[in-house]
């Protein structure tokens, strides 16, 4: 095993198996932690669809909005000649040209002057000209669903989606239970370096001008800098705790989810749709598309309406001192496993 621990839940037609692998936490301990089948995972971007376009899925159903809709409609500081064309739709496909990430934390003290330290930078790429997945898009559609329901984001969250379901683990900021909870890295030393090297985005930020870099090892804290540091660890981008049950009662609820179909239908990026991801896959004679979404902690959730079924790789690759293992590398062999466990 490439990582330290793993949890797979997976739903087929409703019934829930759950195994779990490794080590939830080992860094820096004399005696290992076991990674149980109820351990709590950060869930870092699995939090954009979960609480965030779940969200916007029960107000498109409420009529309250349309994700046609221009962002400068909710958000009156859009309304500038470079980005009153962006539209909800542009956010939720990435497609709105906005940098892909920022720390905000730098440069921005508290949520309202990051939102409008969002809305004054100006966009790297044309709107609409191509797909680069961005944080800041989905820090933004948070505040567009907080004025829509006149709450704050985790209100927004509860009434909308989590409150509907009976979840028992689910929450924003910290684990619901800190005791069994999957360690991530030692501090904010990902990010720290990205600012540092500028590498992958051109960050105008020093890290030099920060303060508050935290050096421990994340245990039921919130890994995401931005969530963390600037939101208390409740972002629409990134900040959701869970576990591999609750996530698959999540799952089984999008399969009847009247608005599921539409979200996920073919867009002008052939493996990317309204918030969600998907992953085409073949068994035998069997090919199909799974729907979901990626987390840089080393989490994932999919979706198979073929099949009515559904799985959740639960991992925590960052819980580590060596080079990080890519979701993705880690996510193909179980999705192959759990599309072969379907027949």
């Amino acid at each position: 095993m490439s990582v330290p621990g793993v949890v797979i839940g997976t739903s087929i037609s409703g019934a829930h198996e759950i195994s779990a692998d490794g080590y939830r936490s080992s860094l820096d301990l004399v005696n290992s932690l076991v990674m149980k089948q109820n351990t709590n995972f950060d869930l870092a971007s699995l939090t954009k669809i979960i609480a965030t376009t779940s969200s916007l899925m029960a107000l498109v159903e409420e009529g309250l909005l349309g994700v046609d809709d221009h962002v400068s409609k909710f958000l009156p500081a859009w309304k500038t000649s470079e980005k009153q064309a962006i539209t909800l739709r542009h956010l939720l496909q990435h497609r709105a040209g906005l940098l892909e990430w920022q720390p905000l934390y730098i440069s921005a003290s508290e949520p309202d002057s990051a939102h409008t330290l969002i809305a004054k930078t100006p966009i790297r790429y044309g709107i609409d000209q191509a797909r680069h997945y961005s944080d800041l898009g989905f820090i933004t559609l948070g505040k567009v669903i907080s004025t829509v329901t006149g709450k704050n984001f985790i209100e927004s969250v509860d009434e909308l989606v989590l409150g509907k379901l009976p979840l028992r683990s689910t929450q924003f900021a910290t684990a619901r239970d800190t005791e069994n909870v999957a360690a991530t890295s030692r501090g904010d030393r990902y990010e720290k370096t990205m600012v540092e090297s500028k590498v992958p985005y051109p960050v105008i930020e020093s890290a030099q001008d920060f303060d508050r870099w935290r050096t421990h090892i994340l245990s039921g804290e919130v890994n995401d800098g931005n969530a963390f540091h600037l939101f208390a660890g409740a972002s629409s981008h990134a900040g959701l705790f869970s576990n591999a049950e609750d996530l698959l009662v999540y799952c089984d609820s999008l399969l009847n989810s009247q608005h599921f179909e539409y979200f996920t239908a073919d867009g002008v990026d052939a493996d990317f749709h309204l918030g969600f991801r998907s992953w085409v896959d073949t068994y035998d004679s069997c090919t199909v598309r799974f729907y979901g979404h990626t987390g840089f902690t080393g989490v994932a959730i999919l979706v198979s309406p073929a099949h009515e079924s559904a799985m959740t790789m639960l991992t925590n690759r960052l819980h580590t001192d060596m080079e990080i293992v890519p979701t993705e590398m880690l996510l193909m062999p179980y999705l192959k496993e759990f599309h072969a466990k379907l027949h």
